[in-house]
């Protein structure tokens, strides 16, 4: 039998399709002109810039003065899933068993990855709302799928239309991609968009995926609405959420993934051979991030909203542009094909002429992140403007 030649050096097929993240991209030029002393204003990364709250900072240090500091069950500790439970019955409408149907996860991230990689077969094909946020789609490329985006236009205000998903249905597809707030338009999908959703997803006997990491970060009096909590739907979706926005806590590395216990059973193996547990100190922080005051939350909420409404003030007179007023998340998803340059290009040139960063999405947008203070999203903005009406910077 002959054997497949390959050099040390080789990796694998697969990896052909997963591109260097854009934003990590950015983010290395960004170090180098930062490391020359040249400082930098950061509108490119999806991180709030509050510190974790103290009395979740203190859970995690009482954990480790306490010894818990050793593997957790594959699932997360008990009193942390039973905590996930309490938040999803009276937050979200939905109820689920803590010990069979909640996994603590490493992030958002790392669910993306799990579901896929468990309920996804080679040539399977995922349907997933553009614009979309980039893992969702190497998440199926590693996991042997094919993503197939399904494109949502700006004049029906980025709000999926039925019609364009049954365009792009086959007998391949297996999953679509729910994304609420959404990353990078900061759409929040309407209820009656939501029901459509549902039942395109009974009828075809799909799988959802449901990213529901912004759902704190709601303006203009939306509602978030889990699409787990429509009729029909629990058994088939797999819901997302975790710590990082709402509570300040990407470095935690904290998520969590509730679905019906038959989904779990696919979803656990691969956490277990993967990561084993999630950071067993951590997951006391969880405990007290749900259980403790929320006061912190609201508060970094309307703040959020304040930097919101300042960015829309600020760029929706400069001609060339445009973007959906935001409803939820941390973004401007900015259209730049009027200023006739690439949104790479552009990406580019803010950078190096007015040292700000921002995340070029595709050839025509960007993505601007409220996530910095006020006053350096302000200092920002001004030189932004300045740029865009063709006036020198900095």
């Amino acid at each position: 039998m002959l054997r497949k030649k390959y050099t040390m050096q080789q990796s694998a097929e697969r990896m052909n399709r997963i591109p260097f993240s854009g934003i990590r991209t950015i983010l290395e030029q960004v170090n180098c002109l930062e490391r020359e002393g040249t400082p930098v204003i950061h509108l490119e990364a999806g991180h709030p810039n509050f510190d974790t709250p103290g009395h979740i900072k203190q859970a995690g240090l009482g954990a480790i003065d306490d010894g818990q500091v050793h593997y957790t069950s594959n699932f997360g500790i008990l009193p942390l899933r039973e905590a996930i439970a309490r938040k999803l019955k009276h937050d979200n409408h939905l109820d689920y068993d803590s010990k069979t149907e909640i996994i603590v996860t490493v992030g958002v991230s790392e669910g993306i990855m799990m579901s896929m990689m468990a309920l996804l077969n080679p040539g399977d094909e995922v349907l997933i709302l553009e614009p979309l946020f980039p893992c969702y789609v190497m998440a199926a490329h590693m996991a042997g799928a094919i993503p197939v985006p399904v494109p949502v236009c700006a004049e029906n205000e980025y709000q999926p239309a039925r019609a364009d998903l049954e365009a792009r249905l086959s007998k391949r597809t297996r999953m679509l991609v729910v994304t609420t707030p959404g990353n990078p338009t900061g759409v929040v999908l309407s209820e009656s968009v939501l029901r459509d959703l549902a039942d395109f997803s009974i009828e075809n006997n799909l799988l959802v995926m449901a990213d529901e990491i912004y759902e704190k970060f709601i303006y203009d009096n939306r509602r978030h609405i889990s699409i787990a909590s429509l009729s029909g739907m629990r058994s088939r979706t797999i819901t997302l959420n975790g710590f990082s926005k709402s509570y300040a806590m990407t470095g935690w590395r904290l998520g969590y993934a509730a679905a019906d216990a038959q989904l779990i059973q696919a979803l656990i193996r691969i956490h277990q051979y993967s990561v084993v547990c999630t950071n067993s100190f951590a997951q006391w922080g969880g405990v007290a991030a749900i259980e403790g005051p929320q006061t912190c939350v609201r508060e970094m909420v309307e703040e959020f909203n304040r930097r919101r409404l300042l960015v829309i003030e600020q760029l929706r007179d400069i001609p060339g542009i445009s973007f959906p007023r935001p409803q939820g998340a941390m973004y401007v998803y900015v259209d730049v094909s009027g200023l006739n340059k690439s949104a790479y290009q552009l990406t580019d040139d803010l950078l190096e002429q007015a040292h700000i960063a921002v995340a070029p999405w595709d050839r025509r947008h960007i993505r601007i992140s409220y996530s910095s203070s006020y006053e350096l999203l302000q200092v920002a903005l001004e030189r932004m403007c300045q740029f865009l009406r063709g006036k020198p910077v900095c």
